[in-house]
């Protein structure tokens, strides 16, 4: 953290990174780390890179992106665990920090902050503003905490440790009013009924293996978007037959299809590698290019149950 905040006179701005297709903690790192360093160096230029058109925005208050300005440029990236899903362009950069809490595939930073052991990446990052005494001001304290939360599944995914449970109260400390914070996050509309009848009614199985897929047309019907059609992954989760579950939308903007994954005690990041993707043990990511490899990654899922 001391090389982190050794940055006073060193750099002229911060670009805060973090990978494409976002979820809570990706969101959570970047923006806790934002509204800290804004609150600790109000005369940086503190930018935000990344698409933040996302379904999840509703979660925080407004911030300003800002815009990167000519000069020394540390570059910051979160919950990122290799170069090729980095959401913007590190050329700006002179000096650039890895903060991430994936298994590490590639160490791509000047400084690595590399803990494979950690819940989140908001854990990590919570973590460094304890251990330096940072006052983290409360719009990042929230984000944090939502992120921790996400990756961690409500602290029951294994990876949650003490440490977990630390960082967490670091940020009870700071303020956080958990009950709204939920509240927030597990409100539903009545789209949300509509979409959880179609997966029930139209999900496919075979040997422990679930998925369900939308198309372009049912996303249009369902008047969702992409990303939130995978956000109803764990629809399909706590049922008893079902090992990995799957989550499969159809992405015309890259002509691909976008596949979640999910599991009860089987690892599936080194079968998401082999997709285009990976990430978490038991919770992945994955890239197909036609329908077609959709059986083949079914067959190697069932490999692995039945292995």
């Amino acid at each position: 953290m001391d090389k982190i905040l050794d940055i006073k006179e060193k750099y002229d701005q911060i670009v805060l990174y973090r990978h494409v297709n976002p979820d809570l903690d990706a969101f959570g790192s970047q923006l806790g780390m934002y509204w800290t360093l804004k609150k600790l160096f109000p005369q940086k230029n503190i930018v935000l890179h990344g698409n933040m058109d996302s379904d999840l925005m509703h979660l925080y208050p407004d911030f300003e992106k800002g815009e990167i300005i000519k000069g020394q440029t540390l570059g910051i990236v979160l919950d990122t665990a290799n170069r090729e899903r980095i959401d913007g362009d590190l050329s700006v950069c002179d000096q650039v920090i890895k903060i991430d809490h994936h298994i590490v595939v590639d160490t791509y930073g000047d400084i690595n902050i590399e803990v494979e052991s950690a819940s989140s990446c908001s854990e990590i990052v919570t973590l460094l503003f304890k251990e330096a005494c940072v006052e983290i001001p409360i719009e990042a304290a929230n984000a944090l905490y939502l992120g921790i939360i996400g990756d961690s599944n409500r602290f029951m995914y294994s990876s949650t440790s003490a440490k977990t449970f630390e960082a967490a109260s670091y940020l009870l400390d700071a303020g956080i009013n958990i009950e709204q914070l939920y509240q927030k996050l597990y409100m539903r509309r009545k789209t949300d009924l509509e979409v959880t009848k179609f997966i029930y009614n139209h999900y496919q199985e075979d040997s422990g293996v679930a998925w369900y897929y939308l198309s372009t047309e049912d996303l249009t019907w369902l008047d969702i978007s992409r990303e939130q059609g995978s956000n109803y992954v764990n629809t399909l989760a706590n049922i008893e037959e079902f090992q990995v579950w799957l989550a499969v939308t159809q992405n015309d903007i890259d002509h691909n299809y976008r596949v979640s994954i999910r599991s009860r005690g089987i690892a599936v990041n080194e079968i998401a590698n082999q997709f285009h993707g990976g990430g978490h043990m038991y919770a992945s990511g994955a890239t197909l290019s036609s329908l077609d490899e959709l059986e083949v990654l079914v067959g190697k899922l069932k490999e692995k149950i039945n292995g």
